[in-house]
């Protein structure tokens, strides 16, 4: 199976979500499980301050 990870490592959910989405063009912000991230700001503060 071919792998599109600069270490050769088979892809996670993850991975696979994360290529899926800059092959498809989009170019914005993606969080650490391979979702795009519509508001940056809101998705930092979230992860500063998660008793908020």
């Amino acid at each position: 199976m071919s792998t599109r990870r600069w270490d050769g490592q088979p892809e996670t959910e993850a991975d696979t979500r994360f290529f899926d989405l800059r092959a498809s063009g989009y170019c914005g912000a993606i969080d650490q499980d391979g979702n795009p991230v519509d508001d940056v700001d809101a998705w930092i503060d979230q992860r500063l301050h998660p008793d908020r």
